[in-house]
């Protein structure tokens, strides 16, 4: 019986790392009864993520591409009921307390002892079955989920950002959040789109909990479209919160996949200064996702 619900977990392993790849896949799915996909990239990953769901993924924090910090906080977006471990070269305490704000559930580092990684998988699969085990005698069953937002995602006209993006579009953005965050001496800077994927991020990661202020990006404020009604605006591009210690900077571009560019920066920055240059980056990335060729509309179906 054991073995048979084991069958069910499926694994992503995205690793550069190719003895590291194969020799774990191998002994997931031939002593362990595991479904496992591969990809050596973080291209590869998103693809997989995109058409299957999985009960675990363990990346390496270092890919050929992007990182695996990047799929992580992708992760939480495309795939929230997903657990992440992510696998080092070796122990670092600021990489550490990174992928734990990004919401991984374990952080390995090399070299790696087999038999712990696997009582690491298989303890955390085991608490994702309790958790919705849990659920189950608890609350009454969710809602299915709502069809339109299922056919949002098929259609690729209104598919969010971050599905349309390849590995060339996710390198020059990520080019452009850094040379900003240099620019305005910001202590962080990141793209969110419509749906609240991180779709890239630069600065002190480590000091932010990522998937709230993603989820902090992507909602409406109501004030904000209050405002914009009183005025006669269809909605307010831009938006600046001032705190005592920081200040928040945000500009919401782009068409048609829009996105929200975040800068936070010390309270004594000056504010002229970060909307210009924050214009002009948001400028550059607009004319990156100009630069993704428009898809086709699906065919309709005939009755």
């Amino acid at each position: 019986m054991m073995s048979a619900q084991k069958t069910k977990d499926r694994i992503l392993i995205v690793a550069r790392d190719e003895e590291l790849r194969i020799g774990l896949s191998e002994v997931l799915e031939t002593a362990s009864g595991y479904i496992v996909n591969v990809a050596d990239n973080f291209e590869e990953a998103l693809s997989e993520i995109l058409l299957a769901p999985f009960d675990l993924i363990i990346t390496e924090a270092e890919l050929p591409d992007l990182s695996g910090m990047d799929l992580l906080a992708v992760v939480g977006g495309l795939r929230p009921g997903a657990k992440v471990i992510v696998i080092d070269d070796d122990l670092s305490a600021k990489s550490a307390v990174a992928v734990f704000r990004l919401g991984a559930v374990d952080y390995l580092y090399k070299p790696l002892n087999m038999t712990f990684v696997m009582m690491q998988i298989e303890r955390q699969l085991e608490k994702k079955k309790q958790a919705a085990a849990s659920k189950r005698t608890e609350q009454p069953p969710p809602p299915p989920p709502v069809p339109r937002d299922r056919a949002k995602r098929l259609d690729p006209r209104t598919r969010p950002a971050v599905l349309m993006l390849r590995r060339e579009h996710f390198t020059l953005i990520n080019k452009e959040l850094n040379l900003l965050l240099n620019h305005v001496k910001a202590s962080f800077v990141g793209l969110v789109d419509t749906d609240g994927n991180m779709i890239g991020a630069a600065g002190t990661l480590e000091d932010y909990d990522l998937k709230l202020l993603t989820h902090a990006l992507s909602i409406d404020h109501t004030a904000q479209r209050s405002l914009a009604n009183i005025l006669e605006e269809n909605k307010f591009h831009s938006t600046y919160f001032e705190g005592d210690q920081s200040g928040v900077y945000i500009i919401e571009f782009g068409k048609p996949y829009t996105v929200s560019l975040a800068v936070i920066c010390d309270a004594d920055v000056k504010p002229g200064m970060v909307w210009l240059y924050s214009k002009r980056t948001a400028a550059i990335i607009d004319d990156i996702l100009r630069s993704i060729p428009q898809p086709r509309p699906l065919p309709s179906l005939q009755d």
